[in-house]
């Protein structure tokens, strides 16, 4: 009979399934997780995250781009005031926002009572 060949091992076409649902995963894409297989659908309706800007699932072909326990999709990664990019970038965070480094030290910075200045490190 047909076999197929994944993690190692050799399996009947029937038998290589998702460890969730069952469907076979024979020419499919599938994900291991903690030693077993699952199908796109169930890996990311189970493991994956949920971006705390758009609410839409991160899926596994998308970057998970986490601070504390947000997540965010890298399109939707920016500054809370004035919406730059902050991939690949210094940020700040207060009250569950994240800023910037200009928008964070305009808003946020301590500053200097004789001449208004911001201090810096």
């Amino acid at each position: 009979g047909e076999y197929t060949k994944a993690m190692s091992k050799d399996w009947h076409t029937g038998h290589f399934c998702c460890w969730q649902c069952d469907e076979s995963l024979t020419g499919q894409r599938y994900v291991l997780r903690d030693d077993h297989p699952y199908c796109i659908k169930c890996y990311e309706s189970v493991f994956a995250n949920t971006c705390d800007e758009c609410n839409k699932t991160i899926g596994i072909d998308s970057k998970d781009l986490s601070y504390k326990d947000k997540h965010w999709h890298e399109a939707c990664f920016f500054c809370n005031k004035c919406r730059v990019s902050l991939v690949d970038k210094q940020f700040g965070s207060k009250a569950d926002k994240i800023y910037c480094g200009n928008c964070y030290d305009a808003q946020f910075a301590s500053r200097c009572d004789g001449c208004g200045q911001i201090f810096r490190a």
